[in-house]
């Protein structure tokens, strides 16, 4: 009898693992590639590769990442050295948009936690991520499409390189997004029309223009 106990006592053991440890939680990592002049780049973390051949103003998916101190790399294509070497926090169970960002000799980086908004009927989050170096500092406008802002203040006021608004609730349907020279009305950039379906969580990083001349923009649909 107490050879069968002892048996169903290792069995138990085994199914559940001694000490009443649990598997590893995981969280979802997204990466934008945002340097202007890096080349393609393969996506690595802790070595292993996740996510291949991104090219400037991509995205990829979410990938899952087991959560806590992650080694991530964006290394070249073409094998030479990484363009990007350094130690991010996975948060179990959240979502995350990591982006680089400025010329590849001087790369910069910026980590986002994504969603975890609240939007009552008819409305929706945006957030604007300014992720370009040759802009510098610029007033933010999220208004809705064909609004002119000769006579409003910025949503957000002096948004440096490689901050963001946060996530700001606005009416669903057609929104524009304007980056302008702090104080004035002076446009870096504007984005034109960009749909807002109801409930969503949606993105607008500003970047460098890869001809060196101006900026453009990408748009992110967030979990």
């Amino acid at each position: 009898m107490g050879v069968r106990a002892g048996i169903l006592v290792v069995c138990l053991g085994v199914l559940l693992g001694c000490g009443g440890s649990r598997s590893s939680e995981s969280g979802n990592l997204r990466f934008l590639q945002g340097s202007p002049d890096a080349p393609q780049v393969n996506l690595l973390v802790d070595g292993k590769s996740v996510a291949t051949n991104i090219g400037y103003i991509n995205a990829t998916g979410y990938v899952s990442v087991k959560s806590g101190s992650r080694h991530v790399q964006a290394v070249p294509v073409s094998g030479a050295s990484a363009v990007l070497d350094t130690n991010i926090t996975i948060t179990a169970s959240g979502n995350q948009t990591l982006i680089v960002s400025g010329p590849a000799a001087s790369i910069h980086s910026v980590l986002l936690t994504d969603g975890g908004t609240t939007a009552t009927t008819g409305d929706a989050h945006v957030r604007v991520v300014n992720a370009s170096s040759g802009m510098g500092t610029a007033d933010v406008y999220i208004v809705p499409s064909g609004t002119s802002i000769a006579r409003i203040a910025p949503t957000v006021a002096n948004l440096a390189f490689n901050s963001d608004t946060g996530y700001q609730l606005v009416p669903v349907g057609a929104y524009e997004v304007f980056m302008t020279a702090p104080p004035t009305k002076n446009s870096f950039l504007s984005t034109g029309p960009i749909n807002l379906p109801a409930s969503a969580n949606q993105t607008v990083v500003g970047l460098d223009d890869p001809s060196g001349s101006g900026f453009t923009f990408t748009v992110l649909t967030d979990q």
